[in-house]
């Protein structure tokens, strides 16, 4: 995968499928850690390191990952 592949994607989708600021921040995060996790297709992420990067609470991590889901621009499983 490229980043900035990756990237010019989700700049054009975004004209059809518009997130919020902090969407688009936890967005970036994730890429830049899945870039460090050399692509992997399944990457854990734990929220602690998630709020500690985009310095967003627990509930506004919540909603922004949600966005990005309902978006399609991320798939996510519940970890147990």
């Amino acid at each position: 995968m490229n980043v900035e592949k990756q990237l010019d994607e989700f700049y054009s989708m975004l004209d059809i499928k518009p997130v919020s600021s902090n969407a688009i921040s936890l967005y970036f995060v994730i890429i830049e850690i899945a870039k460090k996790a050399n692509w992997k297709k399944n990457i854990k992420i734990a929220n602690s390191i998630l709020t500690s990067k985009t310095k967003l609470s627990v509930s506004a991590l919540q909603r922004a990952r949600n966005e990005l889901i309902t978006n399609d621009y991320i798939n996510y499983k519940k970890r147990y």
